[in-house]
């Protein structure tokens, strides 16, 4: 896999590498670890965005309720992978 480097103040350097000491990574693996989770956040965030504005909404709740009513109707089992 290739690297790159990034600037960071010595400051964010240092708390990063002693959260790498900490957690026994090297601090390629904990930037990583953090970008994911970063993401991670960020897409529930949206989701509950999302699930507020939905509720907000009587006539779109009403009609994601009927179609997820609907999926109930579908009588099949889940493939074995």
């Amino acid at each position: 896999m290739r690297t790159t480097t990034i600037r960071v103040t010595e400051a964010t350097r240092d708390r990063l590498n002693a959260l790498a000491r900490l957690r026994g990574q090297p601090a390629g693996d904990v930037v990583a670890a953090l970008v994911e989770e970063a993401d991670e956040r960020a897409l529930l965030a949206a989701a509950a965005h999302d699930w507020r504005r939905l509720s907000d909404d009587a006539e779109a709740l009403a009609a994601y309720r009927a179609e997820s009513s609907d999926l109930g109707a579908f009588d099949s089992s889940t493939p074995d992978y």
